[in-house]
């Protein structure tokens, strides 16, 4: 990435703050999953046709399956939430950093005049 490409900066900040955004409402949702108690689950999934043969112990279990694979995705995706916050920041310092150089090198242009 060159120093200056203010532009290129900008668009690459904006796809990095729509991912931020992304990555924030994927774990909002996943958060709400994981607090879901059994019963609520298993009513969500009787009203949606799953579930309908199984027995209460049945859907215990699938419930808690389903519990550790949501951990492990907040997990993951926590993980991408600060990797993605750190490129975010690199990304402002160089905006303002190219910004700085563009402003230093406009004013040598002018004391050339």
């Amino acid at each position: 990435m060159l120093g200056t490409d203010i532009r290129g900066i900008m668009a690459e900040e904006e796809e990095v703050q729509r991912r931020q955004d992304a990555l924030k409402s994927l774990m909002t949702m996943r958060a709400k999953q994981l607090r879901e108690s059994l019963d609520e689950r298993i009513k969500r999934a009787r009203n949606s046709g799953d579930w309908t043969q199984l027995s209460k112990a049945e859907c215990a279990s699938l419930h808690n399956k389903e519990k550790a694979h949501l951990k492990s995705q907040l997990e993951q995706l926590q993980f991408e939430q600060t990797r993605t916050r750190g490129k975010l920041t690199a990304l402002k310092r160089a905006k303002a950093r190219a910004q700085r150089i563009r402003a230093a090198e406009a004013a040598s242009e002018r004391r050339r005049r």
